[in-house]
């Protein structure tokens, strides 16, 4: 089976991470291209931070648009593009890409099955004027098929669209597994220890008002206040923003930003707690590395971390107050050996391997 992978581009997002795992995993017994609809030349450090991740079996087109602005001109590039590649199947990412695949799916929806998966809250970004025009058409006619990457995230998208042709697929992640720079990470997180006791909690987000970063800013600086023997590190781009800036200069002590890395297991595999503190998910890629590196999770109640977390791999906070963010940290913090245990136990039973998402995908490409 010919497949194309379409997104915007390879940047430091979950929904890349995935598209390339995705990819390279479905390439094993199918011939797989992966296209990027935005240029990719002239920032090619953040547009092409995946690229070098994809297998060689995996083949990379870029369209060159300029920009994501909308408009008739682009969606015919995006239709010459699709239709150059002959596929059977084009999955599309990320929200904004069936508004500049609308054309290919209307004229080619017949011969091609085009999917969309929704890699976030379907009330963010998925409910718009214009997914309901999508669904409306495409999605009623059986032309565009949607997949949701949590059990949350479905029912929310089977009930705003009942009438779309839909399907559950939990989000998957390649095994997590040291690089060669793993001695290089213990000796960096050690240094930053204060003791040899300091638990070591890892936060990994790109700086957004989505990950809602000031409630875990301020959260861990009552953690540290309260004597709390604790260090938190960051890793992710956009903190030089004026955003980043003010998360900065509200942190106490014992916060570090580490800026990107590309080698996320070994920070994983060093770590004693995972933190999200979003205000919305889909089913966030950091949080299942963190279950399959065994290690427990403290969250926000959002898509997928309701899902995913027991009680016993972690926790989730009862909503998004900064009371109750850092009572759910103390608790888990204070019976981190047990959390730890399970989750170490309990890694190689996680379900949300690429292998698992893999075959379920291609069942669905194929129904």
């Amino acid at each position: 089976m010919k497949i194309l992978q379409v997104l915007f581009h390879l940047s430091s997002g979950g929904a890349e991470r995935f598209v390339v795992d995705l990819s390279n995993e479905l390439s094993k017994t199918n011939d797989v291209t992966l296209m990027a609809l935005k240029e990719d030349r002239s920032r090619p450090e953040i547009s092409l931070f995946y690229k070098f991740d994809l297998s060689e079996r995996v083949k990379y087109v870029n369209v060159g648009l300029s920009s994501t602005s909308y408009s008739p001109l682009t969606m015919w590039h995006v239709y010459r593009a699709i239709k150059a590649e002959h596929p059977d199947i084009v999955h599309m990412h990320t929200a904004g890409i069936p508004k500049f695949c609308y054309l290919a799916n209307l004229l080619l929806g017949r011969k091609i099955r085009f999917i969309q998966t929704i890699h976030n809250d379907i009330d963010r970004g998925y409910s718009t004027w214009l997914y309901n025009l999508v669904h409306f058409t495409l999605g009623r006619k059986g032309l565009l098929r949607f997949a949701a990457i949590s059990e949350t995230n479905f029912q929310a998208l089977v009930k705003r669209y009942p009438n779309t042709i839909s399907t559950c697929i939990i989000n998957g992640r390649a095994p997590i597994e040291p690089t060669a720079a793993f001695d290089k990470v213990k000796e960096e997180i050690n240094s930053l220890k204060p003791t040899n006791d300091t638990k070591v909690i890892l936060h990994v987000a790109r700086c957004n008002v989505q990950k809602n970063q000031m409630l875990l800013i301020e959260s861990f600086n009552e953690l540290v206040n309260s004597n709390k023997d604790v260090v938190l590190l960051i890793i992710g781009a956009g903190f030089d923003s004026e955003l980043g800036e003010t998360l900065k200069t509200k942190s106490g002590r014992n916060i570090h930003f580490l800026g990107t890395r590309k080698n996320i297991s070994d920070y994983m595999l060093n770590t004693d707690l995972f933190v999200l503190s979003s205000s919305f998910e889909g089913m966030p890629i950091t949080l299942i590395e963190a279950l399959l590196s065994g290690v427990p999770v403290v969250s926000t109640p959002v898509c997928g971390s309701v899902d995913a977390i027991d009680g016993r791999n972690g926790d989730v906070s009862l909503n998004f107050t900064k009371d109750s963010f850092v009572s759910t940290l103390n608790k888990v913090l204070d019976n981190i050996h047990e959390y730890r245990a399970y989750a170490q136990k309990k890694k190689t039973e996680i379900p949300y391997t690429i292998k698992s998402c893999a075959v379920k995908y291609m069942q669905f490409y194929q129904k």
